[in-house]
């Protein structure tokens, strides 16, 4: 499988109401991306995911994709 991204993150900190950013994470079925395709470290994409599920829960983000 190939990495989504070259670097490892261009964003130091994931805020959840970046919704923008957050979607480049997000695959096309509305599940977060895994380690293996984003590139993240463990601590990274522990803080990417507790972002998009605060994002849902404030309805910035779907939380299926629309079929």
């Amino acid at each position: 499988m190939a990495k989504i991204f070259k670097h490892r993150t261009d964003v130091a900190y994931f805020d959840y109401k970046d919704f923008k950013t957050l979607q480049r994470y997000v695959d096309q079925y509305g599940r977060i991306e895994t380690r293996k395709k984003t590139g993240l470290t463990e601590s990274q994409q522990r803080r990417l995911a507790i972002a998009i599920k605060r994002a849902r829960h404030l309805a910035l983000m779907p939380f299926v994709a629309k079929a």
